[in-house]
């Protein structure tokens, strides 16, 4: 089937319906496309989610492996290990000539899509570069999606991402793992750094409530002096001043805290890199004696 020379009027079948899906539904069809189906696997809950996100945008709710696949466009929104053994399942199923299938991992690049493309699909990855949680929304216009594949499916993907008003870009494949690993620095591992100052904060007397309220008007500000700014002059605290002993106390007693002296010591070796700071030799000195110890 040929894929419709109007794309916003083109028909999207969405595999998958967790986070990512049941936000790209809503978004697509109020971008114009025709949402078909949203396929599950047979699971009961995979099944109910797939309903439950087909009754908000106008589709049909089907399970691997009957779905027809009739749409243009087939969006994959699996995880990233389920991405390969899909294709290879879907390949064997269906009409896949003139067809565009993304898949929105982003680091895998649109090689996982082989078997589909050998089929005769049109493949590319499709990656917004957004955290995608149960209970929240993200406005499309705030997102950015970078694309890679064959250059119909490209151009089919740019597309969609103006449609939905969001910002996209071409990437490199040998780019991906590394422009992924961006995004693990700017969500996941930021929450994972905000988890272990938590656990600072109940180590000194805090509820999370409490360390929440304390830190939420600094993190904010930190976060408007960065986008607005840059690292640089973003940057503060004992670190950039070079104060050695309130460093040395920090890690005296985060040693009792589990995995904060590590975090806390692996942070300042890494900010030393980039960011201005007084005193950096006696810095790793003493951060190299306080890992050794």
């Amino acid at each position: 089937m040929a894929v419709a020379r109007k794309h916003r009027r083109a028909s999207i079948t969405l595999v998958g319906a967790g986070n990512l899906a049941s936000v790209l539904g809503p978004a697509l069809k109020s971008a114009g496309y025709r949402m078909d189906a949203v396929v599950s696997r047979p699971l009961q809950k995979s099944r109910q989610r797939a309903a439950a996100l087909a009754r908000k945008i106008g589709a049909k709710a089907v399970t691997l492996p009957d779905a027809p696949f009739q749409s243009d466009i087939v969006w994959l929104c699996s995880t990233d290990d389920a991405l390969s053994i899909i294709a290879t399942r879907l390949a064997r199923h269906s009409n896949w000539r003139g067809k565009i299938v993304f898949h929105s991992s982003g680091a895998l690049t649109s090689d996982v899509l082989a078997p589909l493309q050998r089929a005769g699909a049109y493949v590319a990855s499709l990656h917004p570069m957004m955290t995608f949680v149960h209970g929240t929304a993200p406005r499309m216009e705030h997102i950015t999606f970078a694309v890679e594949g064959d250059r119909k499916a490209v151009s089919v993907a740019r597309d969609v991402a103006r449609a939905l008003k969001s910002n996209v870009f071409v990437i490199k494949k040998k780019s991906k793992v590394l422009y992924h690993a961006l995004g693990s620095f700017s969500s996941p591992l930021l929450v994972a750094a905000l988890a272990t100052a938590e656990r600072v904060g109940r180590a000194a007397g805090l509820t999370a409530s409490q360390s929440k309220k304390i830190t939420g008007p600094i993190l904010r500000q930190t976060l408007n002096n960065y986008l607005a700014q840059g690292a640089a002059k973003a940057y503060g605290g004992p670190m950039k001043r070079g104060d050695i002993n309130t460093v040395r106390r920090h890690l005296e007693e985060l040693q009792h805290v589990p995995g904060a002296g590590e975090v806390y010591a692996a942070l300042i070796k890494s900010a030393l890199l980039d960011l201005p700071a007084k005193n950096k030799n006696q810095l790793l000195q003493l951060l190299e004696g306080g890992t050794r110890g």
